[in-house]
């Protein structure tokens, strides 16, 4: 066994005999317990509240949309895509993306006897998968827009709801402008949906694909839009440029569809994509902030350890141990610290962290941050980088001040009180 380790296992970690733990112990237990627990909680709070208001946008926005056709030499685009059946076959193979929708994005005007409202029509495939939306269903249920009676039935957010004073079942009128002709539905609230994200909650309605075509002018195999989902985050970007060659591709033949523009969420939700992106420079900042506390902490600790048990040194070196050892007698005694500390504040911030999960107990105003409470995602493999980094860091930062035992003289502290 390690000599250095042996002797710092048996120096006890206390101010004197019959006293208890020493305050450079308990200063640097608890300032390590400290910055882990801040570290965790930063970790999980930023890498959830990425997850939930990333889902929200690919709820709302598709990974990858397809664009009516663009006429490059009169710089005009189409109204719609006419061409479903040939585009989806080709999104198809490009994507590799099986959750292919036609969809239609028409701006209209909810109005009732006292209000209205201007909102964005949102109709999609009937067999669609609408997992995200029927997650936010708080009242009512979703209309079965494959069957034709549920062609009148809207889905609006309860922030619409509150607006214009409609609840569930309640009629109103749709009213939208096609080519300068004004067109008017009579429309029933099948169910209110609420995503806690403002800006879409207070524009976005659900409604019939079939309503929609026949209010725009458009056949049963046309649309505004193509979306696709179902790619991978890191993914989305790269597919976008591979679908938007291989569209250009199809384009130069005799037959091609037609030059269709591609976009993805990335580019229409970049806003709130760069407004994630600034977070990771909070997160850097409160790590040099923590670790610049647990450093302080630590050395202040050995410093105290020193000069408690300098008389422990002097006779180490009496007895022939060399500098050496005694500079790791004390890195070894302080790396304990070092230990307790990151296992209570393991203990600490995962508890923490498990109660903010499974039961949300700190609120959040959905108006400011988009989230009804603070998230807290259960990052193991970050949490095991973050343990590992803290570790090595206390070592670095206890190297030096280890060093000041080598400067003991043995003669003078024999006589140390």
């Amino acid at each position: 066994m390690n000599v250095s380790y042996w002797i710092s296992r048996r120096l006890q970690l206390r101010g004197g005999p019959g006293s208890g733990s020493s305050a450079g112990a308990v200063i640097a237990v608890a300032g390590i317990a400290l910055a882990l627990v801040v570290m965790e909680l930063t970790i999980a709070v930023v890498i959830g509240f990425k997850e939930e208001i990333r889902h929200k946008l690919m709820g709302f926005d598709a990974q990858v949309t397809v664009y009516p056709a663009y006429d490059p030499t009169t710089g005009s685009s189409a109204h719609s895509i006419d061409n479903y059946d040939n585009l989806r076959s080709i999104i198809s193979e490009s994507t590799g993306s099986s959750d292919i929708r036609a969809v239609i994005r028409q701006p209209g005007i909810l109005k009732t006897d006292n209000d209205f409202q201007g909102v964005i029509f949102i109709g999609q495939s009937c067999d669609a998968p609408f997992e995200f939306e029927l997650g936010n269903i708080t009242e009512g249920c979703w209309p079965d827009y494959c069957s034709v009676g549920s062609d009148a039935d809207l889905v609006i957010s309860q922030t619409l709801a509150r607006s214009l004073g409609l609840s569930v079942g309640d009629k109103l009128f749709s009213t939208f402008i096609i080519d300068g002709e004004v067109k008017l539905r009579r429309n029933r609230v099948a169910a209110l949906y609420s995503s806690s994200f403002g800006e879409y909650d207070r524009n976005v309605v659900y409604a019939s694909l079939r309503m929609l075509r026949r209010v725009s002018g458009l056949d049963s195999l046309s649309c505004t839009s193509i979306d696709v989902r179902g790619i991978a985050d890191s993914d989305i970007a790269a597919t976008a440029s591979v679908l938007q060659s291989d569209l250009l591709e199809a384009s130069a033949r005799p037959d091609g569809p037609g030059l269709h523009p591609v976009s993805s969420v990335m580019e229409s939700g970049a806003l709130y994509f760069n407004w994630l992106a600034l977070l990771d420079t909070n997160v850097v900042v409160i790590f040099v902030l923590m670790l610049c506390v647990a450093a302080f902490t630590l050395i202040s600790s050995l410093f105290i350890l020193i000069l408690e048990r300098v008389r422990t040194i002097g006779v180490l070196r009496a007895i022939g141990a060399d500098r050496r050892t005694v500079e790791r007698v004390f890195m070894f005694m302080a790396m304990r610290l070092v230990a307790m500390g990151m296992l209570l504040g393991n203990l600490a911030g995962i508890a923490l962290i498990l109660i903010q999960h499974y039961t949300n107990a700190v609120p959040l105003d959905p108006e400011m941050y988009y989230l009804r409470s603070v998230p807290a995602a259960l990052e193991w493999g970050w949490f095991l980088l973050l343990n590992v980094g803290v570790a090595l860091a206390a070592w670095l930062v206890l190297v030096l001040p280890a060093r000041l035992t080598a400067s003991v003289d043995p003669a003078r502290v024999m006589h140390y009180e």
